[in-house]
């Protein structure tokens, strides 16, 4: 069974529809970077942080809910390349670790911050 996973991405640099997110999709779809060795791997939902300063929580929140009403698990979620970036350039107010680390808590899966190293 392949693994099911969300993909965070950074509201600010995608705007409404990113060309970038073609390299978080190469990724998956070859099994590069971040997906090496993982075998089959399908993406079940991709959504924002909220914007600044963030509002991830209540975002996947509703997204988990809505996946359970389709009858659909996740098994990992993956903060987007472009979030690193920034948290990295951009002065991203996001408390990254602090999140991932409530993300874990709050739905008992893990989190992991990169998805492409493009």
């Amino acid at each position: 069974m392949a693994k099911r996973i969300g993909i965070v991405y950074c509201k600010r640099i995608q705007d409404q529809s990113c060309i970038g997110c073609a390299k978080c999709y190469q990724a998956v779809n070859d099994g590069l970077f971040a997906f090496e060795g993982m075998g089959d791997v399908r993406i079940v939902f991709k959504t924002g942080c909220g914007d600044c300063p963030g509002l991830v929580l209540p975002k996947l929140q509703l997204q988990m809910s809505v996946l359970e009403h389709l009858g659909e698990k996740v098994d990992e979620i993956y903060f987007a390349t472009c979030v690193k970036k920034a948290k990295a350039v951009m002065n991203c107010p996001m408390n990254l670790d602090g999140i991932k680390a409530k993300m874990e808590e709050m739905f008992k899966f893990p989190v992991k911050v990169g998805t492409h190293d493009l």
